[in-house]
């Protein structure tokens, strides 16, 4: 009997060891983790921005539509959501509007066919708030960046920071900017339609 409860003590003794052991490492790991996953949902979402562009601008170079769009909403409506959308333009309504096309890249929807859509939560920030939308065509004639991204050739994400170590808690800050909080990436484009994607080091952009 004695030999019983002594094994039975060792083994809750064990358990309480190996508890202890797996908190500790939780600890240790879990700031590392936290960090590697803001840096994941971030360069997703920047890969599938460059991916869409990639998408519409081969789109128009086959012929499918002469005049495709990327459309951007970062929702104001308490969400903090953004809704990155590619849109194609149909050969009739080019015809039609064409002469107003040179400088303008109309966000109203019956202009568009819509191709795909994707939307991020609150955690992925941008750096625009608002609407914007940014034209490509097959010739390269017609290209033009309007509305929220008027005269960019880019779009920055980041993650959003919140300080709460702070009483009360810093309300969440978008840290997206030339020169923002990691981690940050940058998808960048040309009137060519080509992307390059680039990631925020602390000090700089470097070229993925």
């Amino acid at each position: 009997m004695q030999q019983n409860q002594d094994i039975k003590g060792f083994t809750l003794l064990e358990l309480l060891v190996v508890i202890t052991i797996v908190i500790i490492i939780s600890a240790v790991g879990y700031p590392k983790f936290s960090s590697w996953k803001k840096d994941r949902d971030v360069r997703v979402a920047s890969e599938n921005i460059a991916n869409m562009i990639n998408g519409i601008v081969s789109q128009s170079k086959r012929g499918s539509f002469p005049f495709v769009q990327l459309h951007v909403t970062a929702k104001a409506d308490g969400t903090g959501d953004k809704i990155f959308e590619t849109r194609g333009m149909s050969q009739s309504k080019f015809v039609k509007k064409r002469a107003t096309l040179l400088n303008s890249c109309p966000k109203e929807t019956d202009n568009w066919d819509k191709l795909k859509v994707h939307t991020y939560n609150a955690d992925v920030k941008v750096n625009i708030s608002g609407e914007g939308t940014v034209c490509f065509s097959k010739d390269t004639t017609f290209y033009y960046a309007d509305y929220k991204l008027d005269k960019k050739d880019y779009i920055i994400l980041c993650h959003q920071t919140e300080d709460k170590s702070l009483n009360p808690p810093e309300a969440p800050r978008n840290q997206c900017k030339d020169k923002p909080e990691k981690p940050a990436y940058k998808v960048e484009w040309n009137r060519f339609g080509g992307v390059t994607q680039y990631k925020w080091s602390g000090s700089g952009w470097t070229n993925l």
